[in-house]
């Protein structure tokens, strides 16, 4: 009976740990768009919020629909971490046009924090297109498609 009962648990699936974290990366941008106002952006995070929540739920339909996001998401990211890093220069001139300026500390301080956090947004991306794209991946196995089923 305890065999049975280890038998029927659920095992660790590491693509519904990256489903979970996509979820919460949706998250917190639906709260920023929300916040902001970005519309357009905000209906974007609440289809990937959806799909994730039912691949994780494993339903069948969000199997392909996951596999289309994720892969539209590493499109996305590679768009928009090229437009910032072609932006990278951006940030020479602005501690150009600081050193200028009587009193430039505070003015660098900024402009420093900035370029961190830009780098930051910059690795970040980075490290999302491996991760999206084995998600994707992962999502066509047979061993993960087999763990879709129809409940009744």
């Amino acid at each position: 009976m305890a065999q049975a009962a280890v038998a029927m648990l659920p095992r660790f699936a590491a693509w519904r740990v990256a489903a979970w974290m996509l979820l919460l990366l949706a998250a917190f941008g639906g709260v920023q768009y929300l916040r902001y106002g970005d519309w357009p952006y905000l209906a974007g995070t609440l289809v990937v919020i959806v799909v994730c929540a039912g691949s994780i739920l494993r339903q069948p339909w969000a199997r392909q629909a996951l596999r289309v996001v994720a892969l539209l998401l590493v499109l996305w990211v590679l768009a928009s971490g090229g437009l910032m890093f072609a932006q990278w220069d951006q940030f020479a001139q602005a501690r150009a046009h600081a050193l200028a300026q009587p009193r430039p500390e505070i003015l660098l301080l900024v402009i420093e924090q900035a370029r961190r956090s830009y780098l930051l947004g910059l690795l970040l991306k980075a490290m999302l297109v491996p991760l999206l794209l084995w998600l994707a991946w992962q999502l066509g196995q047979p061993a993960v498609r087999a763990q879709f089923v129809a409940r009744q």
